[in-house]
């Protein structure tokens, strides 16, 4: 709740976020409250969550948060200037905001820019699929009713059931009191909201031989059904108790989706440091320095994965709901095209500088995978030997430029023998990189949404949707065993 001399912005279970037309009169109350002159920028959010934890088949949190935010900034973004934050909208703390922003903006030293930049072309932001009225009124009612169909259908079979379920809405807007004047400025960020959903849980025995764990996230809470995914983590708890050991070494494994998006990790990420990080020397996209031009040479435009393999962004992409970067272009992205290392990220700063362009390449927040048509029961049945991977954890990168990183197989590991899967195998750490991966393909499924978790609270921490197939991969590096299951 902010209260007000003379309004009440009341935040509750039926008005969670800030609305436009609420955020637009408060950008109004600070730019008639500016004193000075010069450019006023108004940073507005909110943000709820709620949220219910459980362990051993009982709820152990249930909780729903939220909060609002205020940022001004007076002066030029790349000039002197002054800032200040609050999360209270009555006059008072509005104006003391300000105030606080103009004094911070008399004593900046930063000498002012020696020429504007020039105004920018209209960011147009494509509809994109990040609302759903499904998650924003998801009570905690509706949350208990989904872990408890998890918890009775593992209490059914006297095994122990731990997850949580997660839903966000959060709005945002960046609005320039000089754009609204008509007057050369740099950009606004037009109000967005957008919802977020989230289900994980982890099915055990009581003795601790067998786990089995499903999730599943996106923006819609509709999407996420219980009941099916209470059955695959009890189906794969119940299939992978009393597994055996197997000597470490070199196996053909078929990757679960899950397994592939946790292994893409540092991938992404690399993608993410983008062109400066390689120009730099960095990471494994660095080729070489040119000794006769002086400059760094990055594998942009040479083949660094099998040619089945791309991966891209588009917003208009129903599936890839993410709300737009500020700063960044809006087009689809093709990082690898085909096998071809064709992008990495930058920054706008960079655009303009280097490229000539007015806006950044986005940063992978979401991405598609390309797949192919192969099931993975076909994959099990053209396999002689091999193992079966449910996912990956607590991985951890050990040489940056080869991306070779290190890991965990969990909640469920199986061999295969002549095409049938015979048995459950202890899990094992694993020694390989994404890059590997991606050079010893033998098969793809059809790529598919997977469970991407976001690690911060309120409306900072933002689902990174990823949509990616199945991959059976020869010669993959299992390097001794772990007691984990």
């Amino acid at each position: 709740m902010s209260r007000n001399r003379d309004r009440l912005v009341r935040l509750d279970d039926s008005h969670r976020i800030l609305s436009q037309q609420e955020c637009d009169a408060i950008a109004e109350r600070v730019f008639r409250l500016a004193q000075g002159g010069g450019e006023t920028r108004v940073r507005i959010g909110s943000w709820w969550q709620g949220e219910l934890r459980w362990g051993r088949n009982r709820v152990s949190l249930a909780s729903d948060r939220r909060d609002v935010f205020l940022n001004v900034t007076r002066g030029l973004p790349f000039g002197p200037h002054g800032g200040c934050s609050t999360n209270q909208f009555d006059d008072v703390s509005v104006e003391a905001v300000v105030r606080a922003a103009e004094r911070q903006r008399a004593r900046s030293n930063q000498p002012p820019p020696a020429a504007y930049l020039p105004k920018l072309p209209k960011l147009d932001l494509p509809n994109t699929a990040i609302w759903s009225d499904a998650s924003y009124g998801a009570t905690t009612e509706t949350r208990g009713e989904l872990a408890r169909t998890i918890v009775d259908s593992a209490e059914a079979k006297g095994m122990l059931s731990a997850g949580y379920a997660e839903v966000r809405a959060a709005s945002y807007a960046e609005l320039s009191s000089a754009i609204r004047a008509g007057e050369p400025a740099d950009y606004e960020n037009p109000y967005t909201a957008w919802t977020q959903a989230q289900c994980s849980m982890t099915v055990r025995d009581p003795q601790g031989t067998g786990s089995g764990w499903a999730g599943h996230s996106s923006y819609d809470w509709s999407k996420i059904d219980g009941a099916a995914l209470a059955d695959q983590a009890l189906d794969k708890c119940l299939r992978s108790r009393n597994p055996v050991g197997l000597e470490p070494g070199r196996y053909t494994v078929i990757l679960e989706p899950q397994a592939v998006a946790d292994f893409m990790e540092a991938l992404i990420a690399q993608i993410w440091l983008g062109r400066t990080w390689a120009e730099g020397g960095n990471g494994p996209f660095f080729l070489t320095v040119d000794s006769a031009l002086g400059v760094a040479r990055t594998k942009l435009g040479l083949k660094i994965a099998d040619e089945r393999i791309s991966l891209s962004h588009d917003y208009a992409d129903p599936a890839l709901g993410v709300v737009p970067e500020l700063g960044m272009g809006t087009s689809p992205i093709s990082w690898i095209d085909h096998g071809v290392l064709t992008e990495l990220s930058y920054s706008r700063d960079y655009a303009l500088h280097e490229l000539g362009e007015s806006y950044g390449a986005r940063t992978p927040a979401g991405y598609r995978m390309s797949g192919g048509t192969t099931t993975q029961d076909e994959m099990i049945q053209s396999t002689k030997r091999g193992l079966l991977v449910t996912r990956f954890s607590n991985i951890s990168m050990l040489d940056p430029r080869s991306l070779l990183s290190t890991g965990l197989t969990r909640d469920g590991l199986w061999l295969i023998e002549n095409g049938k899967i015979t048995k459950p195998v202890k899990n094992f750490r694993f020694t390989e990189s994404p890059l590997f991966m991606l050079n010893s393909i033998e098969q793809l499924g059809p790529a598919v949404p997977v469970f991407r978790a976001t690690d911060l609270q309120g409306g900072s921490g933002r689902l990174t949707p990823a949509i990616v197939p199945s991959l059976k991969v020869r010669d993959f590096s299992f390097t001794s065993l772990v007691d984990a299951v």
